[in-house]
């Protein structure tokens, strides 16, 4: 109380709980929390040192006695405060109190996904290059706070994980801003047109046109994936991103829309086109020649699990398939193969650090062929045109990775076999609860295999069910090397001095 007024604020601090009636007031009536020396304003509650408000309470005095008003505030105002809060967070990358803004709306009845809806609104513009892994996984966190019940933390930790990852790959970013929107009709053919010769503005401008005159992503998201195959493009990531763009829309509808295709046109036309180089340049021509695939199978045995040495050899086994067998049957054979793959891979070039920058491969290289062919499935059942292109991206894949695999007699494979399905599940769903890496890139890579291998697994046939589960978990028990730090030195060391002896012939070495 001061001058004869009182003042009423919450008296646990927001930051850990600390009382702060234990805590000291200075002549300006702003309050200090002794634990941590977060300070506050007596007056309105505002924070002026540290993080979260402390809500405050109107006060009068009246006849002696002091009256308090603990009423809510009307739901809106509470909603946009903690929203506000909530935008401050992320703009920090501050965890902690993306949690507790997370809880608050989930304690005043508000839905914590409205936090995503926002997240997603502040990222949109701020991504340079289009569309990441952030928008990507966080259709797979919702569905696993979707898919428990066990806790309340266990609900909001998907969340809270999804914004995270938004804020890491906007943090300290500008906004980059979206065209108008175009005064060129969408079409499929136009759009495809501007992907193929790398206009961004012009592929965004379609986009946000598109949207403008009322299509839908249920009206784009054959046009979109058709781009992502177009090439071999980002190692898979393209097509990954556009299934999971309409998983998010499906999940988030409304103007979440908008907030997601112009990115995902972005990332698109940046996308590195891997059939460019010599190792994939048979990805056109292949295409070129792949038979349409029966209807039904032409009364063969089902096609062997191709372990093809090289990128070629996969590319023919597949239009080799492709002539006697259906597309769904020759999607199960290469999802057999590179779960094996997955199962197989050489963790020696995951830690290693003397070896080329060629031989740069990870875990990660190979949990991209499962992701891929998640969304591949889910696309092409509903756009039977697009298996050729995604059948033959898949053996891109299986090519790629095999120098990177371990020999059969090098692995006990019986060790990895997980015989009850569900249980496996539900403890990997405990592990993504609380995985402990604090860049959510590694994160994200393990919530999107999970997810990619539980919708896989009801379709697939036994034989790939057994690899898939074996697969998934040797990498989900294997540690992941997060940071490269001698590698990357000495590939550094080698790569600036070749270049260096180039331009320099007569000085001395190293």
């Amino acid at each position: 109380m001061t001058d004869g007024h009182a003042w009423a604020i919450d008296n646990r601090c927001p930051h850990e709980g600390y009382p702060l009636a234990s805590g000291t007031v200075d002549q300006d009536c702003v309050l200090t929390c002794n634990w941590h020396n977060w300070k506050f304003r007596l007056s309105d509650g505002k924070c002026l040192v540290g993080g979260d408000h402390v809500r405050s309470y109107p006060t009068k005095i009246e006849d002696g006695a002091l009256w308090i008003d603990i009423s809510d505030p009307p739901i809106d105002v509470v909603r946009k405060e903690i929203l506000r809060g909530l935008e401050t967070a992320f703009g920090e990358r501050d965890f902690g109190r993306i949690c507790r803004e997370i809880a608050r709306l989930h304690y005043h009845g508000l839905d914590p996904v409205d936090g995503l809806r926002a997240a997603i609104g502040w990222s949109s513009d701020r991504l340079e290059f289009g569309t990441t892994h952030a928008m990507a996984a966080a259709p797979d966190w919702l569905a696993l706070a979707t898919g428990t019940e066990d806790g309340l933390d266990t609900r909001l930790i998907p969340t809270a994980e999804a914004i995270d990852h938004l804020a890491f790959d906007t943090l300290r970013q500008p906004a980059f801003p979206f065209p108008e929107p175009s005064g060129e009709p969408f079409s499929t053919e136009a759009f495809l047109d501007s992907i193929e010769a790398e206009d961004r503005e012009r592929a965004e401008a379609l986009a946000l046109r598109a949207l403008d005159d009322g299509l839908g992503w249920v009206d784009l998201e054959q046009t979109f994936a058709q781009a992502a195959l177009a090439h071999y493009n980002d190692f898979g990531h393209s097509l990954i991103y556009v299934a999971k763009a309409g998983e998010l829309i499906a999940r988030l509808p409304g103007e979440t829309t908008r907030a997601l295709v112009p990115p995902l046109a972005r990332s698109i036309c940046y996308a590195f086109r891997e059939d460019l180089i010599p190792e994939f340049r048979g990805y056109r021509t292949t295409l070129e020649r792949l038979p349409t695939p029966p209807s039904v199978e032409a009364g063969l045995d089902r096609p062997a699990v191709p372990f093809p040495a090289t990128t070629k050899d996969a590319l023919d086994w597949l239009a080799g398939a492709l002539a006697s067998f259906p597309a769904g049957e020759v999607y199960d054979r290469l999802l057999e193969a590179l779960a094996q793959s997955l199962l197989h891979y050489d963790t020696r070039f995951g830690m290693a650090y003397e070896g080329p920058v060629t031989q740069n491969v990870s875990w990660l290289d190979f949990t991209h062929g499962l992701t891929f062919a998640n969304a591949a499935r889910t696309l092409c059942t509903r756009y039977p045109r697009l298996w050729s292109p995604a059948l033959t991206q898949m053996a891109c894949f299986l090519g790629r990775n095999h120098p990177f695999i371990l020999k059969e007699d090098d692995l006990d494979t019986n060790s990895w076999i997980v015989p009850k399905a569900d249980e496996f599940f539900a403890g990997i769903h405990e592990k993504l609860l609380d995985h402990g890496f604090r860049d959510p890139i590694f994160s994200a890579h393990l919530i999107k295999t999970t997810m990619a291998v539980e919708r896989e697994f009801p379709v697939a046939s036994p034989t790939c069910r057994e690899a898939l589960l074996a697969g998934l978990n040797r990498f989900l028990a294997s540690p992941i090397k997060t940071k490269h730090v001698r590698r990357l030195a000495r590939q550094a060391i080698e790569l600036v001095a070749r270049d260096f002896a180039a331009s320099h012939p007569n000085a001395p070495s190293e």
